[in-house]
């Protein structure tokens, strides 16, 4: 029997309805089970008796969790695509419960213990091996702002060769790709600023509050983000999927979205999540300024296919210098201590990003299209 292994609400309700659950829970006892990790998981999500299971047989979560250790020291310790996909399509599930539909069995299991301890295991093994060398090149007198700008500009995702690829040679299908791989985060992103906006600092809130209302199109339903992202995929023929393509991304994009979510989530990485917020904002518009010219290459752009783009040329501009000024200094002033994970949040945004863009440049370069023979 082959299982599916893509997270979204139909997969795990259509699991329910022909009961696999069973299934599921034998082949945690069979050492060389055929079902991989990110599946039993996408199933276990949407058992609504999955606690009384566990309650009634702990050596059973144990032989889970031993599957999710084997699993997280071989894509960590080896870099192996394979398993590094397994942990972000799992970690990816276990997020994105936090966001289900209220009528979903996943929602059911929301704050579900067990889940939340394989959760963590996850985070905790994934944020500890990230790369953070290049803070230690940030004196401790540096101003905050000042040490974000360094590490934006000195990192070499700041100017990627993916957006001069985009510029001037990728054809209209390898944009639909870009678009695809690139849906689920920009989708998700109110609701990542309306997760930090919870027990968020007053001082911080007018600037939080704003980036909101301009994701909504300030009032306008029409010129929302999410709405102008989804008239993009509709116009550009890559479609509107229940999982925003999430499905399709390989483990760096799960990663990056993966980042996000968990710290926005977690009141305990809030830091991190201001740190990456605010790289986001220096990040993006220079490299959007080259992807628009690249769609007017290729006649995209002259019926507003691009706007979402265009907009964050501009808007993304000003709220870079809005989150500096108006939540790094104030939030730099009042817990100094608070200073590493900011800047820890901003470097693991640099790097998953990086590792994105890489394997989406490798990933369109290998399916561009083949000049014609003269």
């Amino acid at each position: 029997m082959s299982y599916p292994t893509v997270a979204n609400s139909q997969v795990t309700e259509a699991f329910h309805a022909v009961n696999l659950h069973q299934d599921v829970y034998q082949s945690l006892r069979q050492p060389y089970s055929e079902l991989p990790l990110d599946t039993i998981v996408s199933m276990l999500v949407a058992d609504p008796e999955l606690e009384s299971r566990f309650d009634n047989d702990r050596e059973l979560f144990e032989l889970l969790m031993n599957k999710v250790r084997a699993t997280l020291a071989k894509a960590l310790a080896t870099d192996d695509d394979t398993a590094l996909c397994l942990v972000h399509r799992t970690l990816f599930i276990l997020l994105d419960m936090h966001v289900a539909s209220a009528t979903s069995f996943a929602a059911a299991n929301q704050s579900n213990h067990y889940l939340q301890q394989m959760r963590n295991e996850i985070e905790r093994a994934w944020l500890a091996s990230g790369d953070s060398s290049p803070l230690a090149r940030i004196s401790a007198d540096m101003p905050l702002t000042d040490a974000l700008r360094f590490l934006w500009s000195e990192h070499t995702v700041s100017n990627h060769p993916l957006f001069d690829y985009l510029e001037t040679t990728a054809s209209h299908g390898q944009f639909v790709e870009f678009f695809r791989s690139d849906a689920a985060l920009n989708i998700r992103f109110f609701d990542l600023i309306a997760l930090i906006l919870v027990g968020s600092d007053e001082i911080t809130r007018k600037e939080l509050v704003q980036n909101l209302w301009d994701e909504s199109g300030n009032g306008n339903s029409t010129r929302s983000h999410v709405n102008l992202f989804r008239k993009l995929l509709d116009m550009v023929g890559a479609e509107n999927v229940e999982d925003n393509h999430a499905s399709s991304l390989g483990w760096q994009g799960l990663a990056g979205h993966n980042l996000f979510m968990l710290t926005c989530l977690q009141r305990k990485h809030y830091f991190k999540a201001i740190g990456i917020m605010a790289i986001t904002e220096l990040l993006d518009p220079r490299q959007y300024e080259k992807l628009v010219h690249g769609c007017h290459r290729i006649g995209l752009g002259k019926e507003g296919e691009v706007d979402y783009y265009k907009e964050h040329i501009s808007i993304d501009i000003v709220h870079a210098q809005g989150w500096l000024e108006n939540v790094i200094v104030p939030l730099d002033a009042k817990y100094p201590e608070a200073r590493a994970e900011i800047l820890q949040g901003a470097m693991l945004r640099l790097n998953t990003c990086q590792d994105y863009y890489d394997a989406l440049l490798g990933m369109l370069q290998v399916h561009a299209p083949v000049a014609k023979q003269a």
